[in-house]
């Protein structure tokens, strides 16, 4: 008997909860019927963490935090490179770059000892080429540090972009390409770009398997070579580290990185707008 009048408290207490909540009577808040009577709280304001900015003696950018509420360390390098920035008919050049800078092994190191390297660590690394900037990134235990750092930097000046490699990217790339016109979103956003830009400009421009067929290694290195110098790299780590231990390490990974014989960087192309104004239909191709 105890125990039904204990199922039959909770039951009429439920009830209660339900038909008048925590004390709030949904009948008397008042629904807004136009957008400007929308209220909302305050926005917290922003607070950047404490962190220190310096430049190697090549110019390169450094940027440290310090975070020990974990054992883990982040770094990422932003480098001023992009598809924009590639040749008319070599378009999807950056993108295979951007996959086989990671993929392809440095000098040092095969493909398939940094992937064991990494897998033992529990790390990445990863890299990609956007439209207007490169990225390389990597995720290490702090404990690892003094091993990841090093091949990180590696991967950045030394890529070795084997060749199987390129082959394997070259075949993914195609196959997105075969797959685009899969997703409306994709394709509307692909017709827009060309729309405003232009279906000429670099910010614009579609891989297409007579751009991406041609591209071989030799092709890659150029890229890098003209591109990758360490005036356009911006890194950025932050984590559980002592910022003198952190500099100290990237000294000895990234200082002696010289741009003696750099060729002369290219301009940045500019961006023009096509239309201003208009209305336009895109049929779905069909397959």
């Amino acid at each position: 008997m105890k125990k039904y009048s204990k199922l039959l408290l909770w039951l009429i207490v439920g009830i209660a909860i339900a038909q008048f909540g925590l004390g709030i009577n949904p009948a008397s808040a008042k629904i807004p019927e136009h957008y400007t009577e929308l209220e909302f709280p305050p926005l917290r304001e922003v607070t950047i963490p404490d962190y220190e900015r310096y430049e190697l003696p090549n110019k390169m950018v450094v940027y440290l935090i310090e975070d020990h509420k974990l054992p883990l360390i982040q770094g990422n390098a932003l480098i001023r490179v992009g598809s924009r920035l590639e040749k008319p008919q070599q378009v999807g050049l950056a993108e295979l770059m951007g996959i086989t800078w990671r993929s392809g092994g440095t000098k040092d190191h095969s493909p398939t000892e940094i992937n064991r390297l990494l897998e033992d660590k529990a790390a990445t690394i990863e890299s990609s080429i956007g439209v207007s900037m490169g990225n390389v990134s990597f995720n290490a235990l702090s404990q690892d540090l003094e091993t990841i750092l090093p091949l990180f930097g590696e991967i950045i000046r030394y890529p070795n972009f084997d060749p199987q490699q390129v082959t394997i990217a070259k075949t993914q790339i195609a196959g997105s390409i075969a797959r685009r016109n899969d997703n409306p979103g994709a394709i509307a956003n692909r017709e827009f770009n060309k729309l405003i830009y232009g279906e000429d400009s670099p910010y614009a421009r579609t891989v297409e398997y007579e751009t991406l067929e041609p591209l071989q290694r030799e092709d890659l290195v150029e890229f890098y070579q003209t591109y990758i110098h360490p005036e356009q790299v911006i890194l950025g780590i932050v984590g559980d580290f002592q910022t003198s231990k952190m500099k100290e390490l990237i000294a000895a990974t990234f200082a002696d990185w010289s741009t003696e014989g750099v060729k002369t960087t290219p301009p940045i192309p500019e961006a023009r707008q096509k239309n201003l104004q208009g209305v336009y239909l895109v049929n779905q191709p069909q397959l």
